[in-house]
């Protein structure tokens, strides 16, 4: 089983700024795939060339649809699957519409697994700027009723310098200020929290964060890996993986 792992910028493995990414990602995938799955990290090689670019809307209106270029190259490549690696979900819905594989979103993923493991979640994401988009993201799946009343999306409040040092190895500050928001999300009513940043969610798994106080803590990257690894064994078992009516009539 092959799988497409889409990143959401431009963000060259061998460039200083983002092999430590690959590599945290990696291991993160390592732990949870099945040994016969291979996992190849793809970034958007015409895309946004900074993290910071996309906290602005147009650009990442426009990226979306780079993104979206990079995730249909995919099928005609042998890919099985295609697994994003973004807690925004760009171009799923689109790429999803368009390939006969399955295509799975970290979010879309993660929160529809969090109403499993409980009744009500709320997400933590790496930058507040992201808050307002990622809310709308849970009403447009349909899930604001699964979600807690207040808040249902914060952010971490590291100083960026801190948080992007855990990539030297040591995540015990991403771990420590994620459960101090986690605990005031559980006391909100949380019975599910979701780590909604690629790059925060495999610190926290790394870092052997996988519960706050008994609240299941979910990384939607290992999530949307193990959705998309499901759905190619409903594809070969001859099952739909998709409905062809309607808004995703292809």
């Amino acid at each position: 089983m092959k799988i497409w792992c889409q990143l959401p910028i431009k963000m060259p493995e061998d460039s200083p700024l983002y092999s430590a990414y690959y590599e945290l990602l990696r291991k993160d995938y390592s732990c949870v795939k099945r040994p016969e799955t291979q996992v190849t990290v793809v970034d958007v090689s015409d895309g946004l060339e900074s993290p910071d670019e996309i906290s602005y809307l147009g650009k990442r209106f426009l990226n979306d649809f780079a993104i979206l270029k990079s995730m249909l190259m995919a099928e005609p490549q042998g890919y099985d699957a295609v697994a994003g690696a973004c807690f925004f979900d760009g171009a799923i819905r689109a790429a999803q519409q368009m390939m006969s594989i399955p295509v799975v979103g970290p979010a879309q993923a993660s929160m529809y697994l969090a109403t499993t493991l409980g009744t009500r979640f709320a997400t933590i994401t790496s930058d507040a700027r992201w808050i307002p988009d990622m809310e709308k993201h849970i009403e447009e799946l349909g899930l604001r009723g699964h979600a807690i009343d207040r808040h249902p999306m914060r952010a971490i409040t590291l100083a960026p310098e801190v948080f992007f040092g855990c990539l030297g190895g040591d995540y015990g500050p991403a771990v420590e200020n994620f459960s101090l928001v986690a605990r005031a999300c559980i006391a909100d009513g949380a019975d599910v929290v979701i780590a909604g940043c690629g790059l925060l969610s495999p610190m926290l798994s790394l870092g052997g964060l996988s519960a706050v106080d008994g609240v299941p803590v979910i990384d939607p990257m290992v999530a949307s890996l193990k959705v998309a690894e499901m759905l190619v064994d409903y594809k070969r078992a001859g099952l739909p993986v998709k409905s062809t009516a309607g808004w995703l009539l292809a």
